[in-house]
């Protein structure tokens, strides 16, 4: 009778859930961007750059028209790092059908025709499938063999489904020497006792499964056993669990950072995940940027990241929380050692003024209200006893929040905010850099001398660079060239000159040249994140 009981609580819960999710797998994902590049072969072009641990593809989608892609200004756009975080992944393909549905409009096809979006839809495909196998759990590790706590064993302690309802939430367990207590506004969710204010812990609270190498420990060495978002270069976590042997050790991040090192013209990286500079943007911390080692946003890149935060609010997306980041993470290296501004949302996420409303500051316990406010249920699984080996003749009891139910809402939620956050691209890309020659004078002078003087503007709402990537030489600088024939000799200025310091928005710079002999030279500007352009002069 019991077993008949699981049975019909699985066959509920999986009923009620992917009844209102509709998120992709793996598989289905990959067919529906093989299919999107096939309709639109003139504007989309898809590759693999790289396989993960497991042998599934990392898929490139490039949306331009016309041209070369890689010569015009491009963003990046970079989802299922956090391998839990459905919504990213699913947004990043709902937004790239949202723009080639509207390429043929005119706005959106000069933005193609002059730009590039590159989109990297699911980074960690063996750890995102989790969500989609017979037992699900928020596994946010790669496939990598790896021994998380030590012991000198691989992957002895995974999960297990104790209720067989396929999914791993929290087993709770009454002991007066426990550090957990149910929430006083919300008694399904259980937090930490605070000492301080004469709390006292009812509870053990551990993950739902069995402590397989009797360490003390439950779940801590499953399968696979590298976080990707643990694993890149800038403030490497070294030696902690998931990050790894050392920086950029997984297959899956060395594919990433080989294709952006290629990819000069990149202008800017956004990041679908746990991660949020776009409604709450950086601040400015002058120790940071004083330090032989930088840790913070430099000032001008901050009233950067400001502006665009205002364009994402115009675009309608509401405020999120802000969301800690952890050491040794994409968003970050893509700033510091990338420097390339570096931008980060979760697409969905509880709003900002929740908090005020709910009158409580625990996260869960705001979730859970939204959902009933809201109507979504199925979003918590009731505490149901259960019988626990590792605590016999002990009260026991299974149950909490569904897995991916925080971080992912109802898929018919994810429909609007892929519009908008379609329109806030294509107004970003609209906003970058542009630079232009223009108020060019000639003046001749005594000897067969001719005076070439001209202004290069930057015509954008936003700089060439960031302030930071001025610092760095793998972003490209603006390089200014006069190019001369035969006949013809510079007496004055240089031939070639390349400019680190940004130009702002609206910003000019003035060149000039002296030049003996006659007949006709050329003024070329190019950089990589802002395109190229040239004038022709005849000398007089």
């Amino acid at each position: 009778m019991q077993k008949f009981a699981f049975l019909l609580l699985f066959i509920w819960v999986n009923y009620s859930l992917n009844a209102q999710n509709g998120y992709k797998d793996f598989s289905q994902l990959s067919n529906s961007l093989k299919q999107l590049a096939s309709r639109n072969s003139n504007v989309a072009q898809l590759k693999t750059i790289g396989k993960s641990v497991q042998g599934k593809e990392i898929w490139l989608l490039t949306l331009s028209k016309g041209g070369k892609p890689e010569e015009k200004p491009a963003i990046c756009i970079v989802a299922g790092i956090d391998a839990f975080h459905l919504a990213g992944v699913e947004s990043s393909l709902q937004i790239a059908e949202n723009i080639l549905q509207n390429s043929s409009k005119d706005s959106v096809q000069k933005i193609l025709e002059q730009k590039t979006i590159y989109i990297i839809p699911c980074l960690n495909p063996d750890a995102y499938q989790q969500a989609f196998a017979k037992i699900k759990y928020e596994r946010n590790y790669n496939a990598s063999n790896s021994d998380n706590d030590r012991d000198g064993k691989l992957n002895e302690d995974n999960f297990e489904d104790l209720n067989n309802d396929g999914y791993i939430t929290l087993v709770r367990i009454e002991d007066p020497t426990g550090e957990y207590k149910s929430h006083k506004d919300e008694p399904r969710i259980m937090v930490k006792a605070d000492a301080s204010k004469g709390e006292k812990g009812t509870h053990i609270l551990i993950s739902e499964g069995i402590d397989n190498d009797k360490d003390g420990k439950w779940n801590e060495d499953g399968e696979g056993g590298i976080i990707l978002n643990k694993n890149f270069t800038f403030n490497y976590p070294f030696f902690t669990d998931g990050a790894g042997e050392y920086a950029v050790s997984e297959p899956e991040n060395r594919a990433l950072l080989d294709f952006l090192y290629e990819a000069k013209n990149v202008y800017a990286v956004f990041q679908f995940g746990l991660v949020n500079n776009l409604t709450e943007p950086v601040k400015f911390d002058k120790a940071k940027v004083m330090q032989k080692i930088i840790t913070g946003w430099q000032e001008k890149d901050v009233k950067v990241n400001e502006q665009v935060s205002k364009l994402y609010e115009k675009a309608g997306i509401k405020a999120y929380p802000t969301l800690a980041t952890q050491a040794g993470n994409f968003s970050d290296w893509a700033y510091f050692h990338y420097g390339r501004f570096s931008f980060g949302t979760p697409v969905w996420a509880l709003p900002k003024d929740t908090a005020k409303k709910n009158a409580t500051d625990n996260e869960e316990v705001r979730f859970l209200r939204w959902a009933e406010a809201n109507k979504i249920n199925n979003v918590f699984l009731d505490w149901k006893p259960i019988n626990h080996p590792d605590f016999p003749n002990k009260k026991a009891e299974i149950g909490g929040i569904v897995p991916f139910a925080k971080y992912n809402p109802p898929f018919n939620l994810l429909k609007e905010l892929a519009e908008k956050h379609s329109q806030f691209f294509v107004e970003f890309l609209w906003q970058m850099p542009t630079l232009q020659i223009t108020n060019v004078r000639t003046e001749n002078l005594t000897g067969g001398l001719t005076r070439i003087v001209a202004d290069i503007h930057n015509k954008g709402l936003l700089p060439t660079h960031s302030e930071l990537g001025e610092k760095t030489r793998n972003v490209d600088k603006l390089k200014i060239e006069l190019i001369t024939q035969k006949n013809q000799t510079i007496v004055s200025g240089k031939r070639r000159e390349v400019i680190r310091k940004p130009l702002s928005a609206g910003e000019k710079m003035e060149v000039s040249w002296i030049v003996a002999g006659s007949g006709e030279v050329q003024i070329q500007i190019q950089c990589a994140t802002t395109g190229k352009e040239s004038v022709k002069i005849n000398l007089k």
